[in-house]
């Protein structure tokens, strides 16, 4: 897949990795519009029940109350070049967000007269809703005016250190070049002095956690191991969720080309096969691993979402998480799952298309 937000619509999805495909098992629930929004792309819950979202085109993040009101203004303005795959792409909450009001999120500053477009990590305190003080902690420019894959995830562990991913600026040796930022996933330290790399990485003096990918959209910590899974799309096949895992090669670079390598092995340094290949390719998009009492089937189970049919897929682990077992696709009804999913704090599964936030409630 080229883009992510553009495609067509795949009518038939290949499986190389799993037993079969098939479709939703026998559990109860509802699929309903939580709330109308302009182009959400990434959804975080505070624990409080508000949802915090970013939205695409207008660098616009706004907040939804628990009681599922809409607050009329936004909660911070961060400018953004919304081309094609540009925009406000990721936000998370602090660590200490309980105590320090601290939000960050990714997106793609305009380019001035002296400027390149960039894509920059952004910090900004908020309080009632209201955003302040934004703070830029990374700056990453697009150098060659590329308008896609910017990647765009970001996240914290539990540990506090920030894990952020660059898609590779749509030149593929900047995946496997380990002297630029693009085409990766970072971790990084917050310390008083702004980002640097986390003291443990696999490269020295580098802040690069994992490497050759083309562009992880998306990607979830897992909360049953160590690792973390991330949405890979790939250039007309291989569509990917890799168990990304530190100082591992995911195989994305110049000599990929067209080919479909699937479960392949390559023979490229530290790589390592992905757990899930599809193909043709399906636009894979948001992420996440569900962990709630409303679904006690679904525990430990991958969600993710396809863009180029709005479908959402449900993937089955084997017991060591490192292997597919089997997927299924979730039935949504009318609705569509193309941007994010994510699990709510009331343990129902949120998920956006272009037009708005749904969510899967269970049946009582």
């Amino acid at each position: 897949m080229q883009s992510v937000f553009t495609g067509m619509l795949l009518l038939w999805i290949v499986l190389l990795v799993s037993p079969g495909f098939a479709q939703e098992t026998d559990v109860s629930y509802t699929v309903e519009r939580y709330a109308l929004a302009n182009y959400p792309v990434s959804l975080v819950f505070a624990l409080d029940g508000r949802l915090f979202y970013t939205e695409k085109a207008t660098g616009n993040v706004r907040v939804i109350n628990a009681d599922g009101r809409t607050q009329p203004d936004a909660v911070i303005n961060l400018p953004s070049d919304s081309l094609v795959e540009r925009g406000l792409l990721g936000i998370t909450l602090d660590p200490n967000y309980a105590e320090n009001g601290m939000i960050w999120a990714v997106h793609t500053a305009p380019g001035t007269s002296s400027d390149w477009p960039a894509n920059q990590i952004v910090r900004f305190h908020e309080e009632n809703g209201v955003g302040s003080d934004p703070e830029v902690m990374l700056s990453v420019p697009i150098t060659n005016g590329e308008l896609k894959h910017n990647g765009g995830g970001i996240h914290f562990d539990a540990d506090g250190l920030l894990y952020v991913s660059f898609g590779d600026y749509g030149d593929a040796a900047n995946a496997q070049d380990l002297s630029v930022i693009p085409g990766k996933i970072h971790r990084f330290e917050v310390t008083e002095d702004g980002l640097v790399p986390a003291p443990d990485n696999p490269f020295p003096d580098s802040s690069i956690y994992a490497y050759g990918l083309r562009n992880t959209f998306a990607f979830t910590f897992d909360p049953f191991g160590d690792a973390l899974f991330g949405s890979e799309n790939g250039f007309k096949c291989d569509d990917e969720i890799n168990l990304i895992l530190p100082g591992k090669n995911y195989g994305w670079g110049p000599d990929y080309g067209e080919k479909c390598f699937g479960m392949e092995p390559l023979d490229l340094p530290d790589y390592t096969p992905p757990m899930l290949s599809l193909s043709p390719t399906v636009g894979m998009t948001g992420i996440t691993v569900y962990v709630g009492t409303m679904f006690p089937d679904w525990e430990g189970q991958i969600f993710f979402c396809e863009w180029n049919s709005g479908t959402m897929q449900r993937v089955l682990l084997d017991e060591s998480r490192t292997a597919v077992e089997r997927m299924e696709q979730v039935d949504l009804g009318e609705y569509f799952c193309r941007i994010d999913v994510t699990v709510g704090t009331d343990g129902a599964l949120y998920f956006t298309d272009p037009g708005g936030i749904y969510r899967i409630i269970g049946n009582t």
